[in-house]
């Protein structure tokens, strides 16, 4: 049978933790030959008024673990500006004023699929315990404090990344507005362990910290590398929001993948988010490695006083991976039949008699 989750399931049947270790399996799997991964591919359709819609894939397999996921998303996106920042926007413009976005599980052996869910909540935790694996690898070990620049639905994960995997004393936290981040260190603070503490800037939030995490929708960047010392790890969801000088000081860069994402569009229609897309110097590229191999230990932090760098998407490297959503796909199934979520559907409706 099929199993096919609601987001509720998928909630209910994964934590943290899991997250964690899951992707540490996965990228460890990668570097060892033993997961194979297609870039993410984006293609955008002109819907005028600057909107775009934003059909993404991404899929890739993990042979350990018997299992190839195909992630997939379809998006209407703008961006707007606010307070002098422009910003990515995703719109809900689905029925019911809702998103769309899912994950296929196929078995590499019978070749049948064998769960559907939606991809909200673990595409949540996938980038928060992905930024926390970077951080478990690259900042230093007695790492105590971290910075969190971001209010938004992703920056949730990451405090709770970073709290769960590191016995944090003190998280300061950021956003646009004093209300907004109020409201999100009140949101969170009997979630995680560590204090959380509102600041008035970036700069403020980042003297001190050990740990750096950027997570916004800006197309522009939201710290100046030069307020960064060194020993200090950095970790950013997407690349518009780090500056030139961030990527120039970074002793080590590591990103997903090496493998570039594909963007696809009518000639003379790309959508902002792709025709803003900064250059990547050859010299910041030569720093780039892929998460797996420091993963693996063929890579990675060699002196307490370097500065180290997680990032993906427009950073001119490969942003969320197939091979990331066939490990936590893999253990949300797994522990979802275990408690008797979701709802089976006969895999006789996924499958057919006549020779594709």
């Amino acid at each position: 049978m099929t199993l096919l989750l609601s987001e509720a399931d998928v909630e209910a049947a994964f934590d943290m933790r899991e997250a964690i270790d899951s992707l540490e399996q996965a990228f460890g799997a990668l570097a060892d030959g033993e997961a194979v991964n297609r870039p993410r591919s984006h293609t955008y359709t002109d819907r005028g008024d600057g909107r775009h819609h934003l059909f993404k894939t991404m899929d890739g397999a993990v042979a350990p673990l018997g299992v190839h996921a195909l992630r997939l998303s379809s998006d209407l996106v703008t961006t707007e500006r606010t307070r002098s920042i422009t910003r990515r926007v995703k719109l809900p413009a689905a029925p019911g004023g809702r998103y769309v976005g899912l994950v296929l599980l196929f078995d590499l052996d019978s070749l049948a699929p064998t769960a559907i869910m939606p991809d909200g909540y673990l595409q949540r935790m996938r980038v928060g315990a992905t930024s926390a694996l970077a951080a478990r690898h690259l900042a230093r070990r007695e790492s105590s404090t971290a910075a969190v620049i971001g209010v938004g639905w992703q920056a949730g994960a990451q405090v709770r990344g970073l709290d769960t995997d590191r016995s944090l004393h003190r998280i300061m936290v950021h956003g646009p507005t004093p209300a907004r981040v109020e409201a999100f260190v009140s949101e969170h603070a009997g979630m995680v362990d560590a204090k959380l503490m509102a600041v008035g800037s970036a700069r403020e939030a980042i003297e001190g910290a050990d740990i750096v995490a950027l997570s916004t929708n800006s197309m522009e960047p939201v710290l100046d590398g030069a307020w960064l010392t060194p020993g200090q790890h950095v970790g950013s969801v997407q690349g518009y929001e780090l500056d030139q000088t961030t990527l120039r000081r970074a002793d080590v860069i590591a990103v997903r993948s090496l493998d570039p994402s594909t963007y696809h569009h009518a000639p003379g229609r790309a959508p902002a988010e792709v025709a803003a897309e900064p250059e990547i110097d050859e010299v910041v590229r030569a720093r780039m490695v892929e998460l797996g191999d420091i993963v693996a230990g063929r890579a990675g932090r060699t002196d307490d006083a370097q500065i180290t760098l997680f990032t993906g998407s427009h950073s001119g490297a490969g942003s969320g991976l197939g091979i990331q959503f066939a490990a936590v796909g893999h253990a949300v199934e797994t522990n979802a039949r275990s408690l008797g979520l979701g709802r089976d559907l006969p895999t006789e409706w996924f499958t057919q008699s006549g020779r594709p």
